[in-house]
């Protein structure tokens, strides 16, 4: 079963709790968890979709990026959520472990953001908005 708006909207609150400033800039976001009839975590819907990513820092502070092959763009590792992750950070952890290979039990969540992203963009690529969290 797909994640659910209540789910993400619950994650998008948490962060705007931390970061109201951006609430705004989120507006698009808001509004599609709103739009009956819209599956804001299915990769089908094309006019706009979430999608989850890592950023992984070892100890000597450097960051984990991966190559991704469709766009040649270097990322931070990450991708469309499936129907069968339980949550948003689920959804990073899995992607993570897909791109690189290192496994959910070897991360280490950065304290205090167990469950709230620790970045949330929109990104306009032609007529879609997409909207990416990002867990530490």
């Amino acid at each position: 079963m797909p994640l659910s708006h209540d789910h993400i909207r619950t994650t998008v609150e948490t962060y705007l709790a931390r970061h109201p400033h951006e609430r705004e800039q989120l507006g698009t976001l808001l509004d599609a968890l709103d739009r009956t009839g819209y599956d804001i975590a299915s990769r089908a819907t094309f006019t706009g979709h979430v999608t989850c990513g890592a950023i992984v820092v070892d100890p000597l502070g450097r960051v984990l990026h991966v190559l991704h092959l469709a766009s040649g763009k270097v990322l931070a590792p990450g991708g469309h959520t499936e129907p069968a992750d339980k949550s948003l950070a689920a959804a990073a952890l899995r992607e993570l472990h897909e791109e690189t290979g290192i496994p959910p039990q070897a991360v280490t969540p950065w304290p205090d953001y167990e469950t709230v992203p620790f970045d949330i963009d929109i990104h306009v690529s032609r007529d879609t908005i997409v909207g990416t969290t990002r867990l530490r």
